[in-house]
């Protein structure tokens, strides 16, 4: 402000922009700071960025998906933000929120997109419920945040040029898995044509991969992997081979049960395996309980082809355990319900449909640790009518450890429906009942707002 006493601002300084007249002052100080905050406030407004580099950048396309509505928005945003808390953790109901928003065809709104993406990329189990829902404004942003790539499609026509080219083995198998489940054939062609130059580590990991649309038409050239130098990519080979019922290694295996197999069906214990039996993958690994024969007899039967028609009756431990890795490795559904019928576990469970696996838990008598642990491996969404069962069988339990244990799949999966048997057995519980109180109100207030993302996204 020095020497404004004597000086005047320039006459032309405002011209353009206001009459100086209109700049009401009382001292020649004033009238300079006056002038400063003009001049600022017309430049700030009227600039216009440079082009970067000379480069434009395109607008992201446009997304015709409806956008979801204000109160399915307020729950995302609650969630996000944290200002709810559920028992067990906001990101069930996450992943409840982005499943329902992917399934009914709608959008987030536009400014939750990046809080989406920083979700996804500090949680990789969110990635393909975001990528579902991010549409083509989260493309644009993933095209420009390094960190949110893997929000980006993968451009399956120069997959296979940049497979060859890129470092990053994360990177490759996204291309992979991409080119499989658009063209299993063309991602076999990109393995096999960088297969020599791939280190053991990177062959085993894009043998994994091929699991993405794996079929029959694989087997050549995971028969070949068989005698690769690398235990892993042996390994990983034998185990992708395992889920081909009709391939060689599967019939050379099922061959070896029959040569142990008696006239009255008994199934022999076998000797330690030879040559062309460990080159198929029988390692000399224990299964859990079992001794070294034993466990060989696992390996075999677990990688052999699944009789036509389910039997358990009579049959030996060592076979039922081998049918069983052989049903949940080739997905046979025949199997998988007589194993769970007979002895249902949590991994037979998790592999069949809800409606067939809910059914098994519902017919158990006791409700214990195991009725809880089985529960927990039901996969979602649980039938309504299943639902309200389940809330019914746990008021006859002991104390409130199967509630305790049973909290975080009853959350992720029990219908609304049976919303009102949670909130009738939290007004019957005696207030000196803390635990479960906190329990039931947790429960309540997670079904409450998934019937709410329901109805938002139904209506």
């Amino acid at each position: 402000m020095v020497g404004t006493g004597r000086r005047a601002v320039p006459p032309d300084a405002l011209a353009g922009v206001i009459d100086p007249s209109d700049v009401d002052v009382d001292s020649p100080e004033a009238t300079v700071l006056a002038a400063a905050a003009v001049l600022g406030s017309y430049r700030r407004a009227g600039w216009v960025p440079p082009d970067w580099r000379g480069d434009r950048i395109p607008p992201a396309a446009d997304d015709p998906r409806p956008e979801c509505s204000p109160a399915a928005t307020q729950v995302l945003e609650l969630l996000l933000d944290r200002n709810i808390r559920i028992d067990g953790g906001n990101e069930l109901l996450t992943r409840q929120w982005l499943m329902a928003c992917a399934k009914a065809d709608r959008r987030p709104p536009a400014p939750l997109l990046a809080t989406l993406l920083a979700l996804g990329a500090a949680n990789p189990a969110f990635r393909d419920e975001v990528a579902a829902v991010a549409g083509p404004r989260g493309v644009w942003l993933a095209a420009r945040n390094p960190r949110w790539s893997w929000a980006a499609p993968v451009d399956v026509g120069t997959a296979a040029e940049q497979f060859a080219v890129t470092g990053s083995r994360t990177r490759r198998v996204a291309l992979l898995t991409a080119v499989r489940r658009h063209d299993p054939a063309a991602g076999l062609a990109m393995v096999e044509e960088t297969w020599r130059a791939e280190p053991a580590t990177g062959r085993a990991t894009l043998l994994e991969a091929l699991g993405t649309g794996l079929s029959d038409a694989d087997e050549s050239f995971l028969e070949s992997a068989l005698d690769d130098r690398s235990p892993a990519v042996r390994s990983a080979a034998a185990a992708a081979l395992d889920r081909l019922p009709n391939s060689r290694r599967a019939k050379r295996m099922a061959g070896r049960v029959a040569a142990l197999t008696t006239p009255d069906g008994t199934v022999e214990l076998p000797d330690k395996p030879d040559a062309s039996a460990k080159r198929d993958g029988v390692v000399s690994r224990r299964e859990p309980g079992y001794g070294p024969r034993a466990s060989w007899l696992i390996q075999l039967v677990g990688a052999a082809p699944l009789p036509d028609e389910p039997n358990l009756a009579g049959a030996s431990p060592e076979l039922v355990t081998g049918w069983t890795k052989a049903a949940l490795r080739q997905r046979n559904r025949a199997w998988l319900r007589a194993l769970a019928e007979a002895s249902p576990t949590p991994e037979i469970l998790g592999a069949l449909d809800p409606q067939t696996a809910t059914g098994v838990v519902a017919g158990l008598i006791e409700v214990d640790a195991r009725f809880a642990a089985l529960l927990a491996a039901c996969r979602g969404p649980w039938p309504a009518d299943f639902s309200i069962l389940v809330i019914q069988l746990l008021q006859t339990a002991t104390g409130d450890g199967v509630l305790t244990l049973a909290f975080a799949s009853m959350a992720e999966h029990l219908d609304p429906a049976a919303l009102p048997g949670v909130e009738d057995w939290l007004t019957h519980t005696p207030t000196d009942k803390r635990a479960r109180r906190r329990t039931l109100r947790g429960l309540a207030n997670a079904l409450t707002i998934r019937l709410t993302i329901q109805q938002e996204f139904t209506t």
